[in-house]
């Protein structure tokens, strides 16, 4: 086996950072210099230089040696010399998937956080420009750890740079790619399959938290620090309905006091649920209920969690932490969906498009934005997805429409899969298909094309469903079935998401004029109705297209 292939071979099972590990890396470090990519000849330089035949990058590892002692040493529990050693292990284990200059700039992140660690706060991100928050995560939570608080204090401030980043991508109308959808699409797959199955008690037990936290956070928007602290008992029973009561941080976003204190930064919002979920926190609450409840009386204990490595539950564990769910879900990519499922996991670098057999890593806080993105898929208004996302106002919300087509695009490729593979029922959501596809045409006065099979009989029904953006009847042009001479029917991909997102930057528009003052509500319930028509047909449009490029398979 060459050094490529333990270097592919380490980015699947890699978890935490031990003495191998760099062992390892150096063989790997040593492959790169062979091929004339590090240019520097020992692994233990201050100073790597590296090179990608364009340009000469330089990768500077002078990290704070005072600040890392003064602050870090104690986390960790790392002599400053080990914890370079595993930063530039984590480097090297990178380069397979990042290019060099990525490379340079998240080491720059490493160093201006600890470098802006201050004595009075253990860390404050607000106003340090942090690059790539997600590779940061990685990297620290690979980490041995000594003391969960703090390290979670600093996962989770990097979460949330993780979501203003986004926000800021979004805004400059820059989005993920189509391959972020995917991943979340078939991390639901496998973990709805995966929970079916039998487990023993312990194993269910340590993946419950993660289970609840994709069926909860995936539906509702909440954050990270919101969802671990759902009290032990936050469920209710009211005329055979279920009811979810929750925490909602108050100051997030908001010019407000903060007091410290639960009771007073957070509000407790209830939500209905349905009788699935309820039924699974149940099941939880009925297998921990000999367990020791943590201080904050959380929904989620922490012994099944300690219990999985033979250890006791510290005495200052007040509740399952940030680190403690993302130890959990790195686990799960690990060990269920690598090794049991056989998916090929991207842990550091995320392709433009998958193999059937892949999948990216996801983060804890990208269920919120999920959440998002599919209550603005299913019609819902602004306003609802400002209250249930805690947002100040419906422009932070506003900005997750910039997503739609893509989401579209993805959950109708995931249909398609499922339709065509065995023994699966899969429904996305009750409304019917408003279109069919047909391969036979008509072809109208103007050298166009009608695809509409009742035209052809001369059912104007079709056309009667059309009003174009100038109060026009039956226009041809506006019709989802008409095409321009020589065109197919299957080729108005580009068009369809164009039109998406056009009309998802009405709808911002059209809140931004309003919170001016110089619009009207009435602007915004009409964008939305556009917005949600054209969604529609383009989801319709592609879900014909795939059973129609899965009957060509079959046929040819």
């Amino acid at each position: 086996m060459n050094n490529q292939a333990k270097l592919f071979k380490i980015e699947n099972y890699f978890e935490t950072f031990d003495r191998d590990c760099v062992l390892r890396a150096k063989e790997v470090f040593d492959d790169y210099f062979d091929k004339g990519i590090i240019l520097s000849y020992d692994f233990d330089h201050k100073k790597w230089e590296t090179t990608n035949e364009y340009a000469n990058i330089s990768l500077f590892f002078n990290i704070s040696e005072f600040q890392y002692r003064r602050f870090y040493q104690s986390i960790f529990q790392l002599p400053y010399k080990e914890f370079i050693d595993y930063l530039k292990s984590f480097i090297v284990f990178s380069m397979k998937q990042h290019v060099l200059k990525t490379l340079q700039l998240f080491l720059m992140d490493i160093k201006q956080i600890i470098k802006n660690t201050t004595k009075d706060t253990f860390l404050d991100l607000e106003n340090i420009s942090v690059k790539f928050p997600g590779l940061c995560i990685d990297f620290f939570s690979n980490l041995p750890c000594s003391d969960d608080s703090q390290l979670n204090q600093l996962l989770e401030q990097l979460d949330n740079k993780l979501t203003i980043n986004l926000q800021k991508k979004q805004r400059s109308k820059q989005q993920r790619q189509l391959a972020q959808f995917q991943s979340y699409f078939t991390f639901n797959d496998i973990l709805n399959d995966y929970w079916s199955q039998t487990l023993s008690k312990k194993e269910r037990l340590f993946y419950y938290p993660l289970y609840l936290w994709w069926q909860i956070t995936a539906i509702l928007p909440l954050r990270p620090r919101e969802f671990l602290l759902i009290q032990r008992n936050c469920l209710t029973e009211k005329d055979g309905k279920y009811f979810l009561t929750l925490r909602r941080n108050i100051i997030k976003g908001r010019d407000r006091l903060v007091a410290h204190k639960i009771s007073e930064d957070y509000t407790l919002n209830t939500y209905e649920i349905t009788n699935s979920l309820a039924s699974e926190i149940k099941t939880y609450l009925k297998l921990t209920e000999n367990d020791n409840s943590t201080k904050l009386d959380t929904l989620f204990v922490t012994d099944p969690h300690y219990n999985r490595w033979g250890r006791r539950t510290g005495v200052n564990n007040r509740f399952l932490t940030y680190t403690n769910l993302n130890t959990i879900l790195r686990y799960f990519f690990n060990e269920i969906i690598s090794q049991k499922y056989g998916y090929q996991v991207n842990y550091f670098s995320f392709p433009a498009r998958l193999d059937e057999n892949e999948i990216n890593l996801i983060h804890i806080g990208d269920t919120r934005h999920i959440a998002m993105i599919n209550l603005i898929a299913e019609g819902a208004s602004p306003v609802t997805a400002m209250l249930l996302a805690g947002h100040e106002d419906v422009t932070t919300s506003s900005h997750y429409f910039s997503n739609l087509s893509q989401f579209i695009e993805c959950r109708s490729y995931q249909m398609y899969r499922k339709l065509t593979s065995k023994n699966t029922n899969y429904t996305i959501s009750k409304r019917q298909p408003f279109y069919t596809a047909q391969g036979q045409y008509i072809t109208l006065e103007n050298k166009g094309r009608c695809y509409s099979p009742r035209f052809a009989k001369g059912d104007y029904s079709d056309c009667l469903k059309v009003i174009s953006e100038h109060a026009e009847l039956g226009a041809c042009t506006s019709c989802p079935f008409y095409r321009k001479a020589g065109k197919d029917y299957f080729s108005m991909d580009k068009t369809f998401k164009k039109s998406v997102d056009e009309k998802a930057m009405v709808v911002d528009e059209a809140i931004r004029k309003v919170r001016q003052g110089k619009g009207h509500i009435e602007d915004i319930g009409e964008a939305l109705l556009k917005l949600k028509t054209v969604s529609n047909t383009y989801q319709d449009y592609l879900n014909a297209k795939q059973l129609s490029l899965e009957e060509n398979k079959s046929n040819g």
